[in-house]
């Protein structure tokens, strides 16, 4: 796993989000509240979806303008367009403890990219994506 993940608060913008992602080279994060507990995920995915969906009515080429075009955006008196209102909430998660085998098991019988490893009180302490568990594999035998 990936330990001390980048995270993003729920009330961060899709323009703040879409800067860590590219800032970054990673393709989600996990989602925190204010306490610091996971509350979702919001991925390029998600991103990119809420985009082509459209806002409000507008035409989905507007959010992509938010995005590309901050200093427009934070010019006019529009609402912002938060994380929370468009993550995954029910984030697939696992304990540090679990082997390879049961997280790629969770992670393929779930239909996810990335799982998210918390601690005892839902904070995120890692992340396995898909890239890490064929890692765990190199040469075909059983890693932990």
């Amino acid at each position: 796993m990936t330990r001390d993940p980048i995270c993003v608060d729920a009330a961060a913008t899709i323009r703040e989000l879409a800067s860590i992602l590219v800032r970054n080279g990673i393709s989600g994060v996990p989602v925190v509240g204010a306490n610091g507990k996971l509350v979702g995920v919001a991925s390029k995915s998600d991103l990119v979806r809420r985009c082509v969906e459209g806002e409000q009515g507008r035409d989905p080429h507007y959010l992509f303008s938010v995005i590309s075009e901050p200093d427009a955006y934070t010019m006019r008196a529009e609402p912002l367009i938060l994380v929370g209102d468009f993550m995954s909430t029910d984030p697939v998660t696992a304990c540090p403890d679990e082997s390879v085998a049961d997280v790629a098991h969770r992670m393929a019988e779930q239909g996810v990219h990335r799982l998210i490893i918390v601690d005892e009180e839902l904070q995120p302490i890692g992340i396995v994506t898909t890239l890490d568990v064929l890692r765990a594999f190199p040469d075909g035998t059983r890693k932990r």
